[in-house]
């Protein structure tokens, strides 16, 4: 897995017991991160950055960046937890996994080698499958993905704009997502259901475009009559998750 240091979460002080048991957790963490399946690393990488920041304060990532968009998600759904709960359940994770590790911290031993502080670890993610087919086996998602407006003008028929793939998203989310106005506007004027929602969270484009603070999309959006107050299943409106870049726009 590729790593790489996050400098501004680093410790600069520990004030108490539990904060140095949480800083050893890092430590065991950071040295021991090849071991510790990727599902238990988002889980530890969203506790950490509850813990040392808070409430997760930050757009969702682009769906083309799962890696991103995975950590994100494991720190977003911890939603309003205190950072001392964060710090407790994080500590107990890594009890979890090494518990020879805590046996040691009781009995004083230090954890040797790096300093405090979380490394950074991608996800691996399986590559997406726009990127390993050939052209002629490609359809109409894998073009929008690729941002292949001809291909896409070429191939569209009626029946594809309601349709959702096998990852639960339209091509109007896809689109969206990829902040390709030329593709979302063929779609639109070619008839796309503008409130389409996905699968998952039940999100609409305008979602999508809100979230990750696409100007242009929200704006082609709302031409096409978006609805502002529809409702994801969180019960949260485009205007609850919009980037404060694109907030004026929507209210």
């Amino acid at each position: 897995m590729d790593s790489q240091n996050d400098s501004d979460w680093e410790f600069d002080e520990v004030e108490d017991e539990k904060d140095v048991i949480f800083t050893k957790a890092t430590q065991q963490v950071q040295k021991t991160h090849d071991k510790i399946v990727p599902n238990d690393l988002l889980q530890l990488y969203g506790l950490f950055k509850q813990a040392t920041v808070g409430a997760c304060n930050t757009s969702k990532p682009r769906i083309f960046n799962m890696q991103a968009r995975a950590k994100w998600s494991a720190w977003q759904e911890l939603g309003s937890m205190s950072m001392e709960e964060a710090k407790h359940r994080y500590v107990e994770k890594v009890k979890q996994l090494f518990p020879q590790w805590y046996e040691g911290v009781q009995k004083g031993e230090t954890t040797s080698g790096g300093g405090t502080g979380w490394v950074v670890h991608s996800v691996e993610m399986p590559p997406e499958e726009s990127d390993v087919k050939p052209d002629d086996e490609k359809n109409i998602f894998d073009f929008v993905k690729d941002g292949n407006f001809k291909k896409v003008e070429e191939l569209l028929k009626k029946g594809d704009l309601e349709v959702l793939d096998d990852t639960g998203l339209g091509l109007i989310h896809w689109a969206t997502d990829a902040n390709d106005v030329a593709i979302l506007s063929l779609l639109l004027s070619s008839g796309c259901p503008v409130n389409l929602r996905d699968a998952d969270e039940q999100q609409t484009a305008l979602h999508y475009a809100a979230s990750c603070g696409h100007a242009e999309c929200v704006k082609l959006l709302l031409q096409y009559g978006a609805d502002k107050m529809a409702l994801d299943s969180d019960s949260k409106s485009c205007i609850d998750v919009a980037d404060p870049s694109v907030l004026s726009l929507l209210q």
